[in-house]
């Protein structure tokens, strides 16, 4: 047990001494998580400029233009009368979606028939689309009711007849687990899960393979006892990451927090010392040290679609999906989610846990049983 411990305080004692992967480990984590969240900060985008064609010139294509232009959403900047012209406003970049009202507008509406308007959007935000929609949409349905009102109100009834009729039906609409239904309060939680593992990753890769190409590992590695020792060393590190994330970033930021605390912990753990050990399991097949740079950036990104928040699980093909299960993170992150931000009890998210747990020990048998490790002639 005392080679086990002296190997551990070796293990931080190395990446600690490291400039490059003390600021991979630990110093990487904090700065993103000052800067990644800051840019979305407003957490929805309001006022997107847009434009409308008005191509019918009726009273109730300009009473439309005034409810899309007091919109939160958007902001009528321009009312042109041929939708070419939106369309080049979109090329140069003036605006970032539009209205088309056709001509015949108020007349379909007047004959009772279903009137169409046509909505452009930017496809390349679509966080602005997102907002086009709330915008073009909420005025659409308030003219319509309007137009309901109007029309039960000439049948001698009251205001407050009228409106229920308009509306028999009403929804009321309670984001649960996003209030706001921010971009940040969605994608920043998920994305800092794979932070944590790829900058983990990165360095104990680095790690491993600055001893092997020098030669200069702090024990002998020969010993499964201290490849272990490296395990909960890294393991650690990723715990204290987490927690800062959960305890300290999520509060300054104001993200939704509702998972209990012993509920937590045991995800917190279980999912450090998977990703530690899968860090290590990697680094082993690393022979130099500039190889876990280059062979391991570029995996961040697939690694983001393949947690499934970035991109429909449904939509991705089955072998990826079962492909993705052996990435700590693709389980952590439905894991994280449920219980942190929906207040979800360690039962309920069982299956990520299990998926975390055979990993593991998948993962810590081929630790124990690999032979090639690197090495050091004076370490003990």
């Amino acid at each position: 047990m005392r080679e086990f411990w002296l190997a551990y305080w070796r293990s931080l004692l190395a990446i600690v001494k490291d400039i490059n992967i003390l600021l991979l480990v630990i110093i990487g984590p904090i700065i993103y998580s000052i800067y990644y969240p800051f840019p979305y900060s407003t957490e929805v985008v309001r006022q997107i400029p847009v434009a409308i064609a008005d191509l019918d010139r009726s009273s109730l294509s300009r009473q439309l233009i005034r409810l899309a232009d007091a919109s939160p959403d958007i902001e009528v900047i321009n009312v042109v009368t041929h939708p070419d012209e939106i369309k080049q406003a979109l090329w140069d970049g003036d605006i970032e979606g539009g209205l088309i009202i056709p001509k015949g507008f108020r007349k379909h509406v007047m004959r009772g028939e279903t009137a169409k308007a046509i909505v452009l959007g930017n496809g390349a935000y679509f966080m602005f689309n997102r907002g086009e929609l709330l915008g073009f949409s909420g005025a659409v349905q308030a003219l319509s009711s309007q137009f309901k009102i109007e029309h039960e109100l000439k049948k001698s009834v009251s205001t407050a007849q009228a409106q229920e009729r308009s509306e028999p039906v009403r929804l009321e609409f309670r984001a649960a687990s996003n209030p706001t239904g921010g971009y940040s309060t969605y994608v920043v939680p998920a994305v800092a899960v794979v932070v944590l593992q790829q900058t983990l990753l990165l360095g104990i890769c680095m790690l491993l393979g600055t001893w092997r190409e020098s030669r200069s590992a702090p024990f002998n590695m020969q010993h499964s006892r201290n490849r272990l020792a490296l395990v909960f060393a890294a393991a650690t590190i990723c715990i204290i990451n987490t927690l800062y994330y959960l305890g300290i970033v999520y509060w300054r930021e104001d993200y939704p927090h509702l998972g209990l605390l012993r509920n937590l912990l045991p995800l917190i753990v279980i999912f450090s010392l998977t990703a530690a050990a899968w860090a290590v399991v990697i680094g082993s097949y690393i022979r130099h040290r500039v190889q876990a740079v280059i062979y391991l950036v570029p995996t961040s990104i697939p690694i983001i679609f393949l947690a499934g928040f970035a991109w429909p699980v449904e939509s991705i093909p089955s072998p990826l999906v079962a492909l993705s299960l052996l990435i700590p993170s693709t389980a952590s992150v439905q894991a994280f989610l449920n219980v942190d931000q929906m207040g979800a009890s360690f039962v309920q998210v069982l299956s990520e846990v299990l998926n975390l747990g055979l990993l593991f020990l998948g993962l810590l048998l081929m630790i124990i049983l690999r032979k090639n490790w690197p090495s050091s002639d004076n370490a003990n």
